[in-house]
């Protein structure tokens, strides 16, 4: 299928919209109403710069408040109708879209709506230009796919033919079974967008919340295969509203619809379905300033890692404990190329694959920068708006024998450590942007989003992790100074990862074991210790243990969770250690207002 997309869905003016849309790869481009009226370009105009960057204008959009009129009003939409379509073959577009009435005097009634398209359609057809009628959630009369279709199956004209937008048909609900039925030649085009799941108006949620498909909450999915089941294979094309959108980085904007529909395409189709296998989250990379060495590497001695090996011919210490890895980047040109201005730094992380090979591949469709290894650099890495993701394969022989001096150390699996999960900190509008790339890429599925309430504001979150749950991370967006989040921000001078999770078999033990040898960990409330033990009904002498030690507690469906943090090193980032009981599948979300509170009483004092 080719892929489209309406200019009203990026920033900027007319012209600058469609160069945009052409850069991210597209094939055409809808030209909104607004967008044209306000610009001072000519339709021959317009069209030109279509052209010349490579596109065709599938669309001019929207047509507004046309069937069921009152007389004297129908009178006026057919002249208005016919003076769109001057304008539409000035500008060498033969798609109209209307969209079902939302006007108060409009009259109701399927044959008047049909009769008023079957008499549009014979004047579209001396003009060869085809109408679309999509169905508005908010239509006065018509606010259902189902009733456009039975309109224009009535109409029964070949000019004429219906719009489907998976906004308008998933925000109602409406039984998608029905969209198999409708023949792929009468269904002109297909528009689509996502959102995040709210309970509102629905004008006002299309309006100020749409996203790429993969960033909300709705089953575009499904949608699409219940489209597939009609056989169209004409555009796809994406129609978005959304307040963080019209001032966002346009050229980013695009890409990220571009690569939406890439990977909506190939979700729908098993031969294209990405089949990547995340085996574990390998290492945790640091990148410091020489001078700061020794103070990041007795934080980790503190926390019972290793120094086990140097790199044969760069400045990179590696650090082990159990089977999480750290690694130590000294090296200067590193700090340069990723511009860090402070340090010690949490910059990458790296996972090991099942097949480095599709995962190229896919990353190429997808147009994400991944940089192939090469003789300056040991692992394939991707270039993500949050930070570096190297890449090991899965098959190829141990690359920390390769790369690293490694000492014989007495390395025991006492506690069976391992990375969790890692939390990255972004600001909110870069959220959606990194969502996308991680689920597309890496074929994650993502949680719909929390907020993590701060006592200087609200962060916005989100979970994302794999079926097989070795790959998990959380994505939080700041767009307040104030809070935790937004002061590692600032601190920071960039997005990047916050903090990082271990999980061990015996937290309880692990703490004591570190408390010995004088590591300290984020002081709890006591009122907290006599909430959870009535809350949850804990046993008393466990209950006082926990608050002793400064664990944390939490329970789900499934099992029970403990968590511990640390302080925060270097005003940067911090630890967290945690326990997974039975089969718990959270994070301890309701624990994050307690560590907050307490990260900020630290601070204070």
């Amino acid at each position: 299928m080719k892929t489209s997309i309406a200019t009203v869905s990026i920033n900027g003016t007319l012209k600058e919209k469609i160069i945009a849309v052409a850069n991210a790869g597209f094939d055409g481009v809808e030209i909104f109403e607004n967008d044209f009226l306000t610009n001072n370009l000519s339709p021959k105009e317009v069209t030109k710069i279509v052209k010349d960057s490579g596109l065709e204008i599938t669309l001019f959009q929207p047509f507004r408040d046309f069937e069921g009129m009152p007389d004297n009003h129908r009178i006026r939409a057919f002249d208005r109708a016919k003076r769109k379509f001057d304008i539409m073959q000035e500008l060498e577009t033969d798609l109209v879209l209307i969209c079902s009435n939302t006007s108060n005097i409009s009259l109701g009634g399927i044959d008047r709506a049909a009769d008023d398209f079957y008499e549009l359609g014979e004047i579209a057809k001396e003009r060869s230009i085809k109408i679309g009628y999509e169905a508005l959630a908010w239509g006065k009369y018509v606010n259902d796919h189902r009733d456009a279709w039975e309109i224009v199956r009535r109409a029964n004209h070949k000019n004429v033919g219906i719009i489907l937008d998976s906004f308008h048909t998933l925000s109602k609900k409406i039984d998608l079974k029905s969209i198999s039925s409708i023949p792929a030649e009468k269904i002109f085009i297909v528009q689509l967008a996502d959102a995040p799941y709210y309970e509102m108006d629905l004008l006002y949620w299309s309006r100020h919340f749409r996203n790429m498909p993969g960033q909300g909450d709705l089953p575009i999915t499904d949608f699409m295969t219940y489209l597939n089941q009609t056989g169209y294979d004409g555009y796809l094309s994406l129609e978005i509203f959304n307040d963080n959108y019209r001032s966002g980085p346009r050229e980013l904007i695009a890409k990220d619809g571009k690569r939406s529909l890439i990977s909506l395409i190939n979700e729908t189709d098993k031969k294209k379905k990405n089949t990547t296998i995340i085996h574990n989250i390998e290492f945790i990379e640091f990148a410091l300033e020489e001078k700061n060495l020794e103070l990041l590497e007795n934080f980790l001695i503190m926390l019972g890692f290793k120094e086990i090996g140097k790199h044969k011919s760069k400045s990179i210490k590696l650090f082990i404990f159990d089977d999480v890895k750290i690694i130590l980047n000294y090296e200067n040109t590193i700090l340069v190329k990723e511009g860090r201005k402070q340090g010690p730094s949490l910059y990458a992380f790296g996972i090991k694959v099942n097949d480095i090979k599709s995962l190229l591949h896919n990353a190429k469709s997808l147009d994400i920068d991944f940089v192939r290894k090469d003789s300056n650099q040991s692992m394939d890495v991707i270039n993500n708006i949050d930070g570096s993701i190297y890449i090991v394969d899965h098959n190829s022989s141990n690359v920390w024998k390769k790369e690293f001096n490694l000492q014989e150390k007495n390395l025991s699996n006492e506690f069976d450590l391992k990375i969790d999960h890692i939390a990255q900190t972004l600001h909110q509008d870069e959220m959606s942007s990194a969502l996308l790339s991680y689920t597309t890429l890496l074929g994650t599925k993502k949680s719909p989003i929390f907020d993590i309430i701060d006592p200087s504001g609200i962060t916005k979150s989100q979970i994302i992790e794999n079926e097989e749950q070795t790959f998990r991370m959380t994505i939080n967006g700041a767009d307040n100074k104030n809070t935790i989040a937004g002061k590692f921000l600032e601190n920071k001078q960039g997005s990047g990862i916050q903090h990082v999770a271990l999980s061990t078999n015996n937290l309880i033990e692990l703490v004591k074991k570190l408390n010995n040898q004088g590591q300290e960990f984020l002081k709890i409330s006591k009122n907290y210790y006599d909430d959870i033990e009535a809350r949850f009904g804990l046993d008393y002498e466990f209950c006082k243990e926990l608050e002793r030690l400064n664990i944390l507690y939490d329970e789900d469906d499934s099992g029970s969770f403990l968590q511990i943090y640390t302080p925060v090193f270097n005003d940067n980032f911090f630890f967290e250690f945690v326990q997974r009981i039975n089969d718990y599948k959270g994070y301890g979300a309701s624990n994050a207002l307690f560590r907050i509170a307490a990260q900020k009483y630290a601070n204070d004092n």
